[in-house]
């Protein structure tokens, strides 16, 4: 199958898993309009891979996809079928049973696409990097790696602000919001507010003396998800975005 190496790499395992699993729809399933083929699986932040299964569709139109057991497709993965680029469906759930894994999918919405994504293809690649050391320094486990998770929140949020309204200080920039983006003053304060937090949050974890205060994971975690979250809210309400 061009396009998807799996096709010449399947292992005879995957193979014989494959045949069992299209014998089982063809006594099964067949009134559900089955379509073999190959699915490309796509798991952020950049990480795919291909498999073998069924396309089907219910009576009353719903799609649905079936897998052989073993597949590894998960929740929130984006299927693309064949060769196909705009049939792409998001798995919303799955159910594995000894003959199959059973796809529940719908159509994708814009606020599927990952931020990573969505700051790349808008080449504000710097910010991406930023949001892609903060999530490796929050999985390290260590008080320096959230306290550099933090710190690099701040700089994604900065970097967007920046690139946003071209204003080089982070201050200026959202005062400028409003001009670039559709906001409110609601939503311009509370971006200001977001800035003060991790203002407030680096001079508190660069701070010395004999105690002094250890970052921890929730509060890493925390910045790293509100930070995420503002990002697409400012990248949504761009105007001309």
């Amino acid at each position: 199958m061009a396009g998807y190496p799996g096709a010449t790499l399947m292992t005879a395992n995957a193979r014989a898993e494959f045949q069992f699993l299209a014998l089982w729809v063809h006594n099964e399933r067949g009134k559900h309009h089955p379509n073999a083929g190959w699915a490309n699986v796509k798991r952020e932040p950049q990480f795919s891979f291909s498999v073998q299964g069924f396309k089907c569709e219910r009576p009353d139109g719903e799609v649905y996809f079936l897998f052989p057991h073993s597949s590894t497709v998960n929740v929130g993965d984006l299927v693309t079928w064949g060769s196909y680029p705009d049939d792409q469906w998001v798995v919303t759930g799955i159910n594995r049973t000894s003959e199959c894994l059973s796809c529940e999918v719908r159509r994708p919405h814009a606020r599927d696409e990952s931020v990573d994504s969505l700051l790349r293809s808008i080449s504000l690649t710097k910010a991406a990097e930023y949001l892609a050391n903060a999530k490796a320094r929050l999985e390290e486990g260590t008080a320096t790696g959230w306290g550099d998770c933090v710190a690099n929140c701040r700089n994604a949020l900065q970097e967007v602000v920046t690139q946003l309204t071209g204003e080089n200080h982070l201050s200026d920039g959202i005062k400028r919001l409003r001009d670039v983006c559709n906001l409110g003053e609601k939503e311009s304060a509370y971006v200001e507010t977001l800035d003060r937090l991790f203002r407030a949050s680096r001079d508190v974890l660069s701070k010395s003396g004999a105690h002094p205060p250890v970052p921890d994971y929730p509060f890493a975690a925390f910045s790293l998800d509100l930070t995420t979250a503002t990002i697409r809210f400012l990248l949504a309400t761009r105007k001309g975005g």
